[in-house]
């Protein structure tokens, strides 16, 4: 259920999972929110300093987005640089805000290599709603959120779709 680099919950957990808070979030008549978020140019960070760097930034990004969550939220890493997170009883607006304090913390956080040096890192997000009216879980939210994301990397990095 745990992702060994990150700590967090693995892509399985979170679809196995994710479904049985929709179902109780709707039953209680409230919002579900995801956020999906990649790290920018993870690609150029690896082939600059390395893997092991590489591996530094992740445990990084799970390291902020622990610390930030609240007991109820449920996050994981999806993919290989790409993570996501699952709001029960949190609506559209209030998860943007959620998205950029994330993208902004991350934006001033850094690792240092063995060499002493900072590297820096951004990350893009995406995020969207679950239809409580017609989606029984989280499978098209996380499409729309997946979508918004990628309108975030076309247009620029950084910010939140």
């Amino acid at each position: 259920t745990t992702d060994s680099l990150s700590n967090l919950y693995n892509r399985r957990f979170f679809i196995d999972n994710s479904k049985k808070i929709v179902e109780l979030t709707k039953r209680k008549n409230e919002t579900t929110s995801i956020i999906m978020l990649d790290i920018d140019h993870f690609k150029q960070v690896n082939d600059t300093y390395g893997h092991k760097t590489g591996d530094d930034v992740i445990k990084k990004l799970a390291s902020i987005l622990q610390e930030t969550q609240r007991k109820s939220d449920v996050i994981a890493r999806y993919g290989g640089e790409e993570f996501i997170i699952l709001l029960p009883d949190t609506s559209y607006d209030s998860a943007k805000e959620v998205a950029e304090k994330l993208r902004k913390k991350i934006e001033e956080s850094f690792i240092a290599t063995n060499t002493g040096e900072k590297v820096r890192f951004t990350i893009s997000l995406g995020v969207s709603v679950v239809n409580k009216e017609t989606e029984n879980d989280a499978d098209e939210a996380t499409q729309r959120a997946d979508a918004a994301l990628y309108k975030a990397k076309e247009s620029g990095r950084n910010k939140v779709c």
